[in-house]
């Protein structure tokens, strides 16, 4: 008893942690870890990556179009005045001529960037080119050619973004402050991408951190983190090539598991004080005597 109640009890710590940790610097992960993805899941954990390979944010079009929707409407929900608003057209003119002129002094970069991925596409298409050890180291140099032009480009491109929502935010006075902070829409934004999984996952983590520390709804916690272990071994499938040992994950996942099944609440938890209400709730319904 003492074990499982331990057990219980380091693994909600540890999720716990890691949710505490994504609040306090909410930077983006989920994009790293899709990205590197191995096996033949791959390709459906790739395709969750938010403009992978950045060619939203390398349209001006698109991104004049979204950066002056959001200086209305940020103006609008916030109250500006006629000062701020034109202070706001000043900012809005300012960073789209730091984007131009950005891209302009890259533009062969950005050719031969978007060249690369035309032929990645292809080399991608050609099974034959997999199957010979030089040729595929071939193509591992032009993953890492693209790569490495990719970090020259949209960094930059990123920091703009958030300069410019920044700024626009920045205008707003104490009391049109508390109407909250305006968030810049990104391009090419799915349902269902690493930028929304950024967003749930640190309150999955702190969510089952807290109810397994305090034993309270264990099997449904257990259960709910011990699927969300499950994505992350398939994301690294044991045995593909350049595959991550997932060894820690499948033992805690394991360890929940074994949580799940015996109800591990019950055990100096508060399932334990709720067990009474559980028993009312589901006993089974008698039929009534003829």
């Amino acid at each position: 008893m003492v074990a499982l109640v331990a057990l219980r009890i380091c693994i909600g710590l540890h999720f716990l942690g890691e949710g505490v940790a994504k609040f306090r610097n909410p930077k983006p992960y989920s994009a790293g870890f899709l990205s590197n993805a191995k096996g033949w899941l791959a390709p459906s954990f790739h395709r969750l990556v938010w403009d992978a390979d950045g060619l939203a944010r390398l349209d001006v079009d698109q991104t004049e179009q979204l950066w002056d929707t959001f200086r209305v409407q940020a103006g609008e929900r916030l109250g500006f005045d006629d000062g701020q608003k034109k202070e706001a057209q000043r900012i809005f003119e300012a960073r789209l001529g730091q984007l131009n002129w950005f891209l302009d002094q890259n533009a062969d970069k950005v050719d031969e960037y978007r060249n690369g991925l035309v032929r990645r596409a292809e080399n991608r298409r050609n099974e034959a080119l997999h199957e010979v050890t030089s040729l595929r180291g071939q193509l591992y140099e032009i993953e890492a050619d693209l790569n490495t032009l990719k970090g020259d480009l949209i960094p930059p491109i990123d920091q703009l973004w958030q300069g410019y929502e920044l700024e626009i935010n920045g205008l707003a006075n104490d009391d049109q402050r508390r109407r909250g902070w305006q968030t810049l829409p990104k391009p090419g934004r799915r349902s269902l991408d690493s930028e929304s999984i950024d967003s749930i996952i640190r309150y999955f983590d702190v969510a089952v951190g807290v109810l397994l520390i305090l034993g309270l709804f264990t099997r449904p916690a257990a259960i709910a983190a011990a699927c969300f272990l499950a994505s992350v071994i398939a994301s690294q499938w044991p045995g593909a090539q350049g595959a991550v040992p997932v060894w820690p994950q499948l033992i805690e996942m394991l360890g929940l598991a074994v949580l799940a099944a015996i109800g591990a609440g019950q055990i100096a938890g508060l399932d334990w004080l709720l067990s009474p209400v559980y028993r009312w709730c589901c006993r089974p319904k008698q039929g009534n005597e003829s």
